[in-house]
């Protein structure tokens, strides 16, 4: 294990050619950060699987010749494409989209869902990857000892067979358990929370946020046997209708993002329709299932929570959870430094409407809650 007083990251390094001299070298990247991917992106790269990407950081160290990079300790910012011989079966969702993991790994905070640290714990022990493995996955990078991200357990410690936010013990419990497990996984690798103060933190996280997942919950009950099947184009605002009068009668706002995943859900496309195979609507859908479908949609929230109260600290989530990730690629949150502005925007794929069903839409979720001019907030660096 290094030194914890040692700032490590990851390096990135390109080869590069001399024309003139016939040479080869490498350039050296440090602090790389990349500008966030959208759904478009994505969309993009799952037809070509030539992902291009804008990068920026600083130059770390390139041979005496080049002139094609800034000098060394300068900044610089390139366009880069990653091809396929990598897998990425994890996907990092950043402030404004999403990006390839492994930009994650230098100072990165990675909300680890549960999957990702039973998938941590079978590939890797004590720092090492398992001998059977080959690097074939951005994930396997994630065991260079010069990695110095730090996994968050929140994720984990905040799941429960319950149906409901877990117990204060249980959270910590299960925290205990994450902990233990990473450790023994990847021992180079900081972890979060560590002091009590920080473990605090999350239990003050999970009391904020129980009445609003339970109201989600008792929604998702509610609405997802009415959006099984998509209504037809002129039964579409009929149905919203319908969604929000419930949402009235059970007293829970219509801001919830687990109605705004159902709008979603019984407008999209059905070849393209992320929230509806979050939600899995069917007829007796039960608590179980609710609770199921609203602890992903949590996430998000929690996750741009996290993300917007310490900007500066690259907090990503990561899944492997495709549809999970492919909903939040559509979702722009507002600027929280617009006061009185708490909206999220949803890509067109996510929620097809005319305009006179934007009109409709505006009534029914309230007034000031659906811009019809809604433009993406500037990107936050990453």
């Amino acid at each position: 294990m290094h030194s914890a007083v040692l700032d490590t990251q990851l390096f990135m390094k390109f080869p590069i050619h001399c024309e003139e001299t016939g040479s080869d070298g490498i350039v050296y990247f440090k602090d790389v950060q990349p500008h966030p991917l959208t759904l478009d992106d994505w969309l993009v790269f799952s037809e070509s699987k030539d992902l291009k990407i804008k990068i920026a950081g600083v130059v770390a160290g390139k041979p005496d010749w080049d002139k094609s990079f800034p000098p060394v300790g300068n900044r610089f910012q390139a366009d880069f494409a990653v091809g396929p011989s990598l897998k990425n079966s994890c996907f990092a969702l950043v402030k404004g989209g999403w990006v390839p993991i492994f930009y994650a790994f230098s100072k990165g905070n990675i909300i680890a869902d549960r999957n990702l640290v039973s998938e941590i714990q079978a590939r890797f022990s004590n720092g090492e990857m398992s001998s059977e493995r080959q690097h074939n996955d951005f994930l396997d990078y994630i065991c260079d000892k010069n990695c110095s991200c730090t996994i968050h357990t929140i994720s984990y410690a905040l799941e429960s067979n319950e149906r409901k936010l877990p117990s204060p013990e249980k959270i910590i419990e299960q925290h205990k358990t994450a902990f233990k497990t990473l450790s023994e996984a990847l021992p180079h690798v900081k972890i979060w929370p560590k002091s009590d103060a920080d473990l605090q933190y999350l239990l003050d996280i999970a009391d904020k946020y129980r009445v609003y997942f339970s109201e989600g919950v008792r929604l998702l009950i509610k609405l997802a046997p009415l959006i099984v099947n998509s209504p037809a184009r002129n039964r579409k605002v009929e149905k919203w209708k319908a969604m929000a009068a419930i949402a009235k009668a059970e007293n829970i706002s219509v801001n919830n993002i687990a109605f705004l995943a159902c709008l979603s859900a019984s407008s999209a496309n059905q070849s393209f329709n992320p929230a509806q195979k979050l939600i899995k609507p069917k007829v007796g859908y039960t608590e179980e299932d609710a609770y199921n479908s609203m602890y992903d949609l949590f996430l998000i929230m929690l996750t741009n929570l996290l993300q917007t109260q310490a900007p500066d600290l690259k907090v990503t989530l990561v899944t492997r959870d495709k549809n999970l990730a492919i909903f939040w690629m559509g979702l722009t949150f507002a600027d929280p430094l617009n006061p009185g502005e708490q909206m999220i925007g949803l890509h067109q794929k996510l929620l097809p409407v005319s305009v006179t069903e934007l009109e409709e839409l505006a009534i029914i979720l309230g007034e000031g809650r659906v811009n019809p001019s809604w433009t993406v907030p500037p990107q936050p660096k990453y």
